[in-house]
C-alpha cells in the first residue's frame, strides 16, 4: 500500500541551506536558540509553517540539530563547512551534508554518482512513493545540490579510508604539513586574502585581474590591489575552459556589491553602462562559456527589440 505522505526531503538545495545556517551561526554561534528566534535569523517574521519547513531542510542536511524542547542549534558539520581548517575538511563536510538526506543518498547510489536525467529521476521518485506535489521540489533540490557539490569538488576523493571508514586527508608531499602556501593566483581562481594572520575576505573571491608584474591581484567587485604574497588560492579555475573577459572598474567607481552573493554564485560582470545605470551579472550552477555567452547575447538582443518597439509606439502617440 502506497504511503499517504512523501518520504522526508529538504525543500531547498544545499547552497541555500548553507547561506541560511550562516545567518544563525553569525547571530548565536552554536548556542541553543528557540526555533522562533532561528526563524527570524533566516528572514521570517516568526515561527510558521514556512519557517518550520525551512528549518527542517537545514536539519535534513545535518546543519541544525535539536537542542531541547522547542530549541535548535548549529551542528559541528555546519561549522566544518562555514569555517574549515582545510579545504579538504570543507569538501568532506559538504559531501556528508549533501548526501545526508536519505533520498539523496539513495539517488546517488542508484545512479552510481552521476546526475540522472529529469525523466529518469521523476520515474524513480514515483516508484519511491513520492506524491506528485513533492516530485518537482525533490528534483530541483537534488539537481542543484549535486551541481553545487561538483562545483565545490566535494565528490573528488582527496584522501584515504581510515579504519573507521571515514575519509582522511592524504598529505601533500609538495607542501609542508601545517604550512599555508601563498601566491601563485591566476585569473579565475577563487582566493582568500590573509594579512597579519587575519582573513580579510568574508569568503573566497574570484580573481578578475593580475597586475602585469604579477605582484598584485584584484578580485570581483573590488578595486583594491591585494599583494600576491598575501593571497591563498582556495580553488583553481577549471582547466581547459575559456575564462570570461575582465573589465577594469571605472576610476573612482565604488564596488557594486549591493547585495551579498549567495552560495554558488559568481559575479561575472559588474560595470557601468550609463551615467546613472549599472549592470551586475551573476552566474550560478556552472561556468560561462562561448555557448552560454551566445545565448545571453540573443536574450539581450530580444529585449533590445522589445524596448525599441515600445519607444516607437510612444513616438507614434
Amino acid at each position: 500500500m502506497a504511503r499517504q505522505h512523501s518520504p522526508g526531503y529538504p525543500s531547498m538545495p544545499l547552497s541555500k541551506a548553507i547561506s541560511a545556517v550562516q545567518k544563525i551561526f553569525d547571530a548565536d554561534r552554536q548556542a541553543p536558540v528557540d526555533r522562533a528566534v532561528a526563524a527570524k535569523h533566516i528572514g521570517y517574521s516568526g515561527q510558521s509553517g514556512a519557517s518550520d519547513k525551512a528549518l527542517a531542510s537545514l536539519a535534513h542536511y545535518g546543519l541544525l540539530e535539536k537542542a531541547g524542547k522547542g530549541e535548535t542549534r548549529v551542528t559541528q558539520l555546519a561549522v566544518d563547512i562555514l569555517h574549515p581548517d582545510t579545504i579538504g575538511q570543507r569538501r568532506a563536510a559538504l559531501r556528508q551534508a549533501g548526501l545526508k538526506p536519505g533520498i539523496f543518498q539513495e539517488i546517488y547510489d542508484r545512479y552510481e554518482g552521476r546526475l540522472p536525467s529529469e525523466e529518469a529521476l521523476r520515474s524513480y521518485l514515483l516508484r519511491a512513493n513520492f506524491q506528485n506535489i513533492a516530485i518537482n521540489p525533490v528534483l530541483s533540490s537534488y539537481s542543484e545540490t549535486f551541481r553545487f557539490l561538483e562545483q565545490e569538488k566535494a565528490f573528488e576523493s582527496g584522501g584515504v579510508e581510515s579504519e573507521t571508514g571515514e575519509e582522511s586527508e592524504t598529505p601533500d608531499t609538495n607542501q609542508p604539513q601545517g604550512e599555508t602556501l601563498f601566491g601563485g593566483a591566476k585569473v579565475g581562481d577563487f582566493v582568500q586574502w590573509e594579512a597579519n594572520g587575519v582573513l580579510q575576505l568574508e569568503k573566497p573571491m574570484r580573481v578578475r585581474l593580475v597586475s602585469s608584474d604579477g605582484q598584485y591581484v584584484a578580485v570581483d567587485g573590488s578595486e583594491t590591489g591585494i599583494p600576491m604574497d598575501q593571497i591563498i588560492v582556495e580553488r583553481r579555475a577549471p582547466e581547459g575552459r575559456p575564462q570570461p573577459p575582465m573589465f577594469p572598474m571605472g576610476i573612482g567607481e565604488a564596488p557594486m556589491h549591493d547585495a551579498a552573493l549567495a552560495a554558488g554564485e559568481t559575479e561575472w560582470i559588474a560595470n557601468r553602462v550609463g551615467k546613472d545605470t549599472k549592470v551586475r551579472l551573476l552566474v550560478s550552477g556552472g561556468e560561462m562559456g562561448a555557448k552560454e555567452i551566445g545565448k545571453l547575447i540573443k536574450l539581450l538582443k530580444a529585449q533590445q527589440a522589445v524596448l525599441s518597439d515600445d519607444d516607437e509606439n510612444e513616438d507614434d502617440e
